[in-house]
């Protein structure tokens, strides 16, 4: 009974890193369950962390250069192209 309690509490900290990284919870949640939490955990360790990368919620392209500024941006940080931030 102890060994199962200590594999949901594992597989439960696996879900809270992986979730911190950017990737789905609960999913990783169930690969510590049917696999293994020591493995789930490495693996989530060892992927790259999608937690600050761009979105469409955050960043537009510049229409000159092609390359992701932020929304709010009025100039573009890589070519100096004057930007309409967008509502």
């Amino acid at each position: 009974m102890e060994i199962a309690i200590c594999w949901l509490l594992l597989a439960l900290v696996v879900a809270i890193a992986a979730q911190a990284r950017g990737r789905s919870g609960a999913g990783w949640f169930l690969i510590a369950l049917v696999a293994s939490p020591v493995i789930g955990l490495l693996l989530v360790l060892v992927l790259p962390s999608r937690a600050n990368q761009p979105t469409p919620d955050t960043h537009v392209k510049c229409p000159d250069c092609k390359e992701l500024v932020l929304k709010e941006a009025r100039k573009c940080k890589h070519c100096g192209c004057a930007l309409v931030p967008s509502e």
